[in-house]
């Protein structure tokens, strides 16, 4: 096998982790990104309800 067919490969093989990383990452952003909307949405909640049980 010549060097520039290894560096090919090699270069082949890089990318294939790069982009398994990369989609990994994308994912835990996403997931960050959805926990902090849903803890947003209960805390809007929880504050609405406490506004209404004060008014009753």
């Amino acid at each position: 096998m010549t060097t520039k067919s290894k560096l090919i490969k090699v270069l082949g093989l890089a990318a294939t982790v790069i982009g398994v990383a990369a989609t990994l990452v994308t994912d835990w952003v996403n997931e960050q990104k959805m926990d902090e909307k849903i803890e947003e949405k209960v805390n809007e909640a929880l504050a609405k309800r406490d506004d209404e049980n004060e008014e009753s």
